[in-house]
């Protein structure tokens, strides 16, 4: 019969899983390929403990990241719509184009929520109009708000 290690993974590996990841593996593989290589390391009771302490930790900053997400998205979805003064050709065409910048001074005005600018997806601007522009807060949690272009020089 074979004797098994337990070992914690390390380093991203396809074949082991993810860091954190507890596996039974045999002596001779943990021993001359996994450890030397730095990939895995022995699960000692006190590395076991640490990992278990660790992914607590994470569980709760994801689940307070959550709620803090979901207050942003409700001050978010207050707002009607963003109003932004652009430079104004002829055609209705505005002069330059709307950044992500300008939509997070407005959203911080109204709200006092700061935002970053990869949350922001902004769809190909040209004209004055009314545009949706969608704010994604989380991977799960996102909000649409109006952008209204309005022309500087009436």
């Amino acid at each position: 019969m074979k004797k098994k290690k337990q070992v914690i993974v390390k380093q991203k590996n396809s074949v082991l899983g993810k860091p954190g990841t507890l596996l039974n593996v045999s002596n001779g593989y943990a021993f001359n390929y996994l450890i030397p290589k730095g990939i895995v390391t022995l699960a000692t009771d006190k590395a076991v403990r640490h990992l278990s302490m660790l992914k607590e930790i994470e569980r709760k900053s994801a689940e307070t990241s959550k709620t803090q997400a979901i207050l942003m998205q409700k001050s978010l979805e207050q707002i009607s719509k963003i109003s932004i003064k652009k430079n104004v050709g002829e055609n209705q065409q505005i002069f330059g184009s709307v950044s992500e910048k300008e939509i997070i001074t407005q959203i911080m005005s109204y709200t006092g929520q700061k935002i970053e600018k990869k949350q922001i997806v902004l769809p190909d601007i040209k004209e004055i109009g009314i545009y949706d522009i969608k704010i994604n807060i989380l991977h799960d949690i996102s909000v649409s708000l109006k952008l209204q272009i309005i022309p500087e020089n009436i």
